[in-house]
C-alpha cells in the first residue's frame, strides 16, 4: 500500500540542509497526520499475551507498551544489489517496534496453518491458536485510514515544496 509523491524525499532532504528547524517541524506535522493510524493499530494490539506461552521477560515475551511507531525518512535511497535501476523511497513508515507484536501480527503468513508432525506428536499450531488471518493489526487499520492520510499528506507535500523552493530562492539569489 503506497501513496505516490514525486520529489518529496528530495525536497525534505534539501529543506533539512537549508532550514533544519523547519524540517523538524514538518516531520512533526507528518507524524500528527499518521497518528490516528498509529493509535488505531495500538488499540488493536491486545494488552495481555494472546497465548499463555508468551508470558515471559525474554525478547519475544509479551509486554504491553507503545509498539507501533512512525518514522519520517529523508535519507538517500538504498541501492539493491540485484536490481540496478530500483531504489526504495519510503518517506513515512509505520511499523512495529518489538518482535512479539510482529510475530503475532503475521503468524500464518508463510502458509503454516497445520502441524506437519505425525498425528501422535502434533502440537497445536501457533497461527491456528491465535485465530484470524495473518496481519491481524497493521494492514486492516491501514486499509481503513489510508484515504484520510493521503488527503492530509497532500497539504503537507505542497507546503514542503513551497518552503523548499522559498529556501532555495534565498540561496541562489
Amino acid at each position: 500500500m503506497t501513496i505516490q509523491a514525486t520529489g518529496l524525499k528530495e525536497a525534505l532532504r534539501d529543506l533539512g540542509k537549508l532550514d533544519p528547524a523547519l524540517r523538524r517541524e514538518i516531520g512533526k506535522d507528518i507524524r500528527q497526520v499518521v497518528k490516528p493510524l498509529v493509535d488505531t493499530i495500538n488499540g488493536r494490539v491486545p494488552g495481555n499475551a494472546p497465548l499463555s506461552g508468551m508470558n515471559h521477560n525474554g525478547r519475544t515475551g509479551w509486554r504491553r507498551r507503545r509498539t507501533v511507531v512512525t518514522k519520517v525518512d529523508a535519507r538517500k535511497p538504498r541501492r539493491h544489489v540485484n536490481r540496478p535501476n530500483y531504489s526504495t523511497l519510503s518517506v513515512v513508515r509505520v511499523g512495529t517496534r518489538d518482535a512479539p507484536t510482529a510475530i503475532v501480527d503475521m503468524a500464518g503468513k508463510a502458509g503454516g496453518s497445520s502441524s506437519r508432525a505425525r498425528p501422535g506428536r502434533a502440537r497445536p499450531n501457533f497461527s491456528g491458536a491465535l485465530g484470524g488471518t495473518p496481519s491481524r493489526f497493521l494492514w486492516p487499520a491501514a486499509d481503513r485510514n489510508l484515504g484520510a492520510i493521503e488527503r492530509n499528506l497532500e497539504d503537507i507535500t505542497k507546503r514542503i515544496q513551497f518552503e523548499a523552493n522559498k529556501e532555495l530562492m534565498k540561496v541562489y539569489r
